[in-house]
């Protein structure tokens, strides 16, 4: 692998974990909301290119998965908070 897979690579992983951490995140995060959305888009991009080139179930569902944390991660940061 060379700098630019590795940066991308590192890149990716801060993203996905920035979604993650909207998950249980307590307060509204614009930069967890807005990595959900990317990993929502580069997951469900995915998912869609493991089905079409490979018929790959597994993946498929694999990606899938992840665009459900990306949803999720979105809504949670969106949906108003009770005081």
């Amino acid at each position: 692998m060379n700098a630019t897979g590795a940066l991308i690579l590192l890149v990716g992983l801060i993203v996905f974990g920035a979604s993650i951490r909207g998950l249980f995140n307590r307060g509204r995060s614009i930069v967890c909301a807005a990595a959900g959305i990317l990993v929502a888009l580069g997951a469900g991009l995915g998912a869609w290119i493991a089905w079409m080139e490979s018929n790959s179930a597994i993946g498929t569902a694999i990606y899938l998965v992840i665009v459900l944390v990306g949803i999720v991660a979105v809504v949670r940061q969106i949906k108003p908070r009770q005081p």
